[in-house]
């Protein structure tokens, strides 16, 4: 008898057990397959890879092709909604739609409706076009283009353009105009033309895509020289010039070094920029353009459109671009130019600075062809000799004595062991025990030598410092001023005195002493732009 009610009980059991089971899978396990389908598809249309199980047949999109125009860009999408039945085997969710076009920028964000069908046990996606972007039709496809913002001017003082967007050519090879051969040869032509490497840039072309435009030069519309350039140079077979509007200084040479250029953004600025320079913007390098290229160049904006087969576009959503600024600088366009001017056929490194005793306005900071591309004007570090003796001049002066003290100019003089003489064809008239005032004027290099007893190597510091040429320059561009050492040998500080040894100033850091001595105080730089 026992044994038959243990025997029933597990029998009860047992069916409870088979009755719970087919529950969880009559009902639970239809569910949560569901679940898994719409995540699994929401997924997809995510990552733009849609499996062909995961749709239902017929197929009223293709993802792909619909995601093509947007590149690498890739949405986020969430489900809002929870799954409700629409009808007997269809159900629908809430989807919501992010697209970030530009870290930073408003995102496009909608929402659309997806609806699941059933098919055996599983679901799949009933893709039609609204369900990926209000308004898309069958057969249409998403594009996002960049809105470029109009680059602003560098100017001078008085509002004139130093660097501005001018007509120009581009200037290159068209590959699509003629054979490989012929392209090439055509290339070394007009390197040599333009004063350029012919068999590097006839390299670049060979290697190019064969429907590639090589460019080797912008030209500027306005100038006869370079109409006349590009006049001659379209007579060889593949050159071409493409109208264009760059960024361009008054002329190639202008203000170069302490402006800048314009072009292409190399890898390292793309990757530097977090993501707000893209290959193939055009972005500052080197002077201003390159240090206030985030006030010059704006922000860029975007439209997204919608794209049918005939490739005619409609606006889906849209953020302005930003155009750039301006950027001012204390620069005297004439004077910059009378400075390169002088300096045009001086062949070592040379600079010419004005600097404005009033304000400390930098007018012009020209560096001469012998230079070969380096701002000596501003970064120069050169022994500044005999001016100096304007600091050497005031330290004595803080040591007690005046313009008319004196002081003993020798024919030389010798400091452990080692000779310093004056300059070549010195005056005798000016030898002897003559006024401060009357050294300086003609530059006697014992005098200053022979007094320097009075001055220790940290006043003479202190003296430099206080006519600005040891001061950190302020200014947006790197600069360099001037430094004196603190410390050294008799002989260092004898040199010392005379703006030798291991003193070193910038035409920029001279300026300023002068510009400080005329103004009776430190005259600090004027910011060479705002």
């Amino acid at each position: 008898m026992r044994r038959s009610v243990i025997v029933l009980v597990l029998a009860l059991v047992a069916g409870v057990a088979g009755l719970a089971g087919g529950v969880w899978w009559f009902s639970v396990r239809p569910a949560q397959l569901m679940q898994q389908a719409a995540d699994r598809i929401v997924a997809g249309l995510a990552s733009g890879e849609l499996a062909a199980t995961d749709v239902a047949e017929p197929a009223a999109v293709d993802l792909a092709a619909v995601y093509s125009g947007m590149g690498a860009l890739r949405p986020t999408v969430t489900r809002t909604t929870e799954l409700s039945p629409r009808e007997p085997g269809v159900v629908s969710t809430q989807l919501a739609w992010s697209w970030v076009i530009h870290e930073g920028k408003p995102a496009w964000e909608y929402t659309t409706e997806l609806e699941l069908v059933r098919d055996g046990e599983d679901w799949r996606a009933r893709l039609v076009p609204a369900a990926i972007a209000p308004d898309l039709a069958e057969g249409e496809s998403l594009r996002a283009s960049r809105l470029t913002p109009v680059r602003g001017s560098i100017v001078g003082q008085r509002g004139e353009a130093l660097a501005t967007n001018t007509p120009a050519w581009r200037l290159g090879i068209d590959k699509t105009l003629t054979d490989a051969a012929t392209a090439v040869d055509s290339a070394g032509k007009l390197a040599t033309e333009l004063g350029m490497d012919p068999a590097a840039f006839a390299d670049r072309v060979e290697r190019s895509g064969p429907r590639a435009f090589v460019e080797a030069r912008i030209l500027r519309r306005h100038v006869e020289a370079d109409q006349e350039l590009v006049a001659k140079a379209e007579r060889w077979i593949g050159v071409r010039a493409v109208p264009t509007t760059f960024p361009l200084g008054i002329s190639s040479s202008f203000a170069r070094p302490l402006l800048g250029v314009v072009g292409d953004a190399t890898a390292e600025q793309v990757e530097k920029s977090g993501g707000a320079i893209r290959a193939g913007d055009l972005v500052g390098r080197g002077g201003l353009q390159e240090a206030r290229n985030h006030v010059l160049a704006g922000t860029t904006g975007f439209v997204v459109s919608i794209v049918d087969a005939d490739g005619e576009a409609r606006e889906a959503f849209r953020v302005e671009a930003l155009d750039g600024a301006d950027v001012v600088t204390t620069i005297d366009v004439e004077l910059q130019m009378r400075a390169e001017r002088i300096l045009s056929g001086v062949g070592p490194a040379s600079a010419l600075v004005a600097v404005r005793p009033s304000d400390g306005a930098i007018l012009a900071a020209a560096s001469g062809p012998g230079s070969e591309g380096l701002s000596t004007a501003t970064l120069g570090q050169y022994a500044p000799g005999s001016t100096f003796k304007t600091a050497s001049s005031l330290a004595l002066l803080r040591e007690g004595l005046t313009p008319d003290s004196p002081v003993s100019c020798t024919d030389g003089t010798v400091v452990d062991g080692y000779r310093f003489d004056n300059w070549a064809g010195y005056p005798a008239s000016a030898l002897g025990e003559v006024p401060l005032h009357t050294a300086l004027a003609h530059s006697c290099n014992s005098a200053f030598i022979n007094a320097r007893d009075r001055v220790t190597q940290d006043e003479l510091i202190a003296a430099a410092g206080a006519l600005g040429l040891t001061a950190e320059p302020e200014l947006v561009v790197g600069a360099f001023l001037g430094s004196v050492p603190a410390e050294g040998t008799v002989v260092e500080h004898a040199a010392s005195m005379i703006g030798q040894g291991k003193v070193v100033a910038s035409p920029l850091g001279m300026a300023t002493v002068m510009a400080s001595v005329i103004a009776g105080r430190i005259r600090c730089l004027m910011p060479a732009a705002v």
